[in-house]
């Protein structure tokens, strides 16, 4: 069987990068793309060794080991502790990494450096494949993060109005202290006013509702103050109950694509 030697280290380069990928998205220790790469490229020395001069599999395993550790070494900014943490995890990705290769392969070829295989699929694609794979769910984990730790802020509301109830969500906006004489108001979007209230655009804006200005990162605005009959906001087992609530009617799209239809300010809690 004959192997070019370009293509066989691209193949344990892109190898090497994969699986120092994924201890990377394992474990987020601190790196940056050129000592990835630099610690792939490294990676490859056994195999060539292994080519050219070594047939002793005792030796060419201890160097494997000691070429392992370098490369964890080098791809990461990393204490003793993270190191061996880091180290064990580049070993059992490369066993899995194995299994997925083999398990895509028709044929498999065992020499003094390891298993060559031959697969309907080209090892490279494989490789590129599982590389922008760990890019995408890196971006998926990031957004997920971000949704979990939203999604402890929102908080149950049901709004009351002429026996008339209306369940929303409401997210703890923890810089918000719009009050208005020491009672906290509860600013709430335009459209689940009006729905609240059976009435229209046109009769919102012709209506002489007090208005209060409000300063944000933007500059200062005017924004309408109502008042509600019943408030009921339920934080985890408990819920608080606040009558004739004061309720600002935000007219900007700020709860655009978002999952709450309120801010909640930390007074209320």
């Amino acid at each position: 069987m004959e192997i070019y030697i370009e293509s066989f280290i691209l193949e344990n380069i892109l190898i090497n990068f994969c699986l120092l990928r994924l201890v990377y998205l394992t474990t987020k220790s601190k790196t940056t793309l050129f000592k990835l790469t630099l610690s792939s490229i490294i990676g490859t020395i056994p195999s060539i060794l292994a080519c050219i001069f070594i047939s002793n599999n005792l030796l060419l395993n201890l160097i494997k080991l000691i070429t392992a550790l370098l490369m964890i070494s080098l791809a990461f900014k990393q204490s003793l502790k993270q190191l061996i943490f880091n180290f064990i995890l580049l070993f059992i990705y490369t066993y899995a990494f194995g299994g997925i290769i083999i398990s895509l392969s028709s044929t498999t070829y065992q020499t003094s450096f390891g298993v060559i295989t031959s697969s309907k699929f080209s090892l490279e694609m494989i490789c590129l494949t599982i590389l922008i794979l760990t890019y995408i769910f890196e971006l998926v984990i990031k957004h997920l993060k971000l949704k979990i730790k939203t999604n402890n802020l929102i908080f149950n509301i049901t709004l009351t109005q002429d026996n008339k109830s209306i369940k929303i969500n409401g997210y703890l906006d923890t810089g918000n202290f719009l009050n208005i004489n020491g009672q906290p108001v509860l600013v709430i979007d335009i459209n689940t006013y009006l729905k609240l209230t059976n009435s229209n655009l046109i009769t919102f804006l012709t209506s002489n509702l007090i208005e209060t200005s409000t300063q944000t990162i933007n500059g200062k605005k005017n924004i309408k103050i109502s008042t509600i009959d019943k408030v009921e906001i339920k934080n985890k087992n408990k819920k608080i109950i606040y009558k004739n609530q004061l309720v600002a009617i935000n007219t900007t799209n700020c709860f655009k694509n978002t999952n709450y239809q309120a801010l909640i300010s930390p007074l209320f809690l």
